[in-house]
């Protein structure tokens, strides 16, 4: 009896190890297809998760390019009409210096992450 029972547990365990690399690429496929269904409701172009992804930083990079340019104008606007005002020039000044940091810092993160990316797409397309 004790025979039977670890045989069956045996071959339980060994048809469930060998289904799950069958349910994985089915698995896969899902949510290839999960995506492309995705990527046709929302109206992108065709094409991977990856091209998608950069089309949508790219829109993202503009427009913080647009509100750097809108604190630029604000901050000249300011610091322009101050008149004298110790203060508003102070205000003027650290909303530049802070719109430039904040822009770099964006900028500086998006460098870095795309050169990882490109590293390990490298390495793994080979």
């Amino acid at each position: 009896m004790k025979k039977i029972l670890i045989y069956t547990l045996v071959l339980v365990c060994f048809f469930a190890f060998v289904s799950n690399f069958a349910l994985a690429s089915t698995a896969q496929e899902i949510a290839k297809q999960g995506l492309a269904t995705t990527n046709a409701q929302a109206k992108l172009s065709e094409g991977d998760p990856a091209t998608t992804i950069g089309a949508m930083l790219s829109v993202l990079l503009s427009i913080l390019g647009l509100v750097f340019v809108i604190i630029c104008v604000y901050a000249g606007i300011t610091w322009m009409t101050a008149a004298g005002d110790a203060d508003n020039v102070k205000k003027a000044r650290s909303m530049l210096i802070q719109g430039a940091l904040g822009l770099a810092v964006t900028l500086a993160a998006y460098a870095l992450t795309s050169f990882v990316v490109d590293r390990i797409g490298g390495a793994v397309a080979g």
